[in-house]
């Protein structure tokens, strides 16, 4: 996708569980709209399903002129929270990381995941962690992203969810 030297891409906070409402809203009043997709599995009553869900859950992104960024029309669309800013600085993503992000989709639409098969990964499967200097034991919860992981580490006899990078876990 050539982009024009004038956009800018936008991080736009969005109500939880909102993104397709605020898509479907900036879309409606002219916007360029990207919400970045993955495929994940449901389960469910014994039944397991797989589901398309924001890659950045309550983000969305914006791609905009100059003559756009009507930053009070943006914050208040309906399912939306506003821009990302630091303090008066409303700071553009990189054009690369949407092109990134773009060029990995497949077919469907989706950033694919790290195929969690191939490590073996479910819920509630027994994990080794490598921490720094010593390892832990844990369950493995959910994916997080494309590299993370949420693994469930007893401490203090509480079970604590930790996200971890990818390459930090191994089955046992």
């Amino acid at each position: 996708m050539k982009q024009s030297v004038s956009r800018e891409w936008f991080a736009i906070r969005t109500k939880p569980q909102q993104e397709q409402v605020a898509k479907l809203h900036y879309e409606w009043q002219g916007y360029v709209v990207y919400l970045p997709m993955m495929r994940t599995i449901v389960r469910h009553a014994r039944r397991t399903e797989e589901k398309l869900k924001p890659f950045f859950p309550g983000y969305l992104f914006l791609h905009l002129a100059p003559a756009e960024r009507n930053w009070v029309a943006i914050s208040s669309t309906r399912g939306a929270l506003g821009p990302i800013c630091f303090g008066d600085q409303y700071v553009p993503v990189p054009d690369w990381i949407i092109d990134d992000l773009q060029a990995k989709e497949d077919a469907g639409g989706a950033v694919p995941l790290v195929d969690l098969q191939k490590k073996g990964l479910t819920p509630g499967v027994a994990v080794a962690v490598q921490l720094d200097d010593t390892s832990a034991q844990g369950l493995f919860y959910s994916f997080s992203g494309e590299e993370n992981v949420v693994v469930l580490l007893s401490f203090l006899n509480r079970q604590v969810k930790a996200t971890l990078s990818l390459d930090r876990v191994q089955r046992q």
